[in-house]
């Protein structure tokens, strides 16, 4: 199950900068919010998604599993 943070305010929503046109942000979640997953809650209308917390030595490693994690949209080419 999904774990999705609804903000009362109506309309979009501003982290400095930025602006989210939905107040709705997918919590990181280790084990779930892998890339499928995120492209999903996207697609559903979540304002904002996260990809699960890694490992930074996996990062210096060059960990297999950790790179999995980390993947983005962009880097699959759609």
């Amino acid at each position: 199950m999904a774990a999705f943070l609804l903000l009362a305010e109506e309309g979009p929503m501003h982290i400095g900068k930025i602006s989210l046109a939905n107040p709705v942000i997918l919590a990181p979640m280790a084990g779930v919010t892998d890339l499928p997953f995120r492209l999903l809650a996207k697609e559903m209308g979540c304002g904002l998604v996260y990809s699960e917390m890694v490992s930074d030595k996996g990062l210096i490693y060059d960990n297999v599993h950790t790179k999995k994690c980390w993947r983005s949209k962009s880097e699959n080419g759609r």
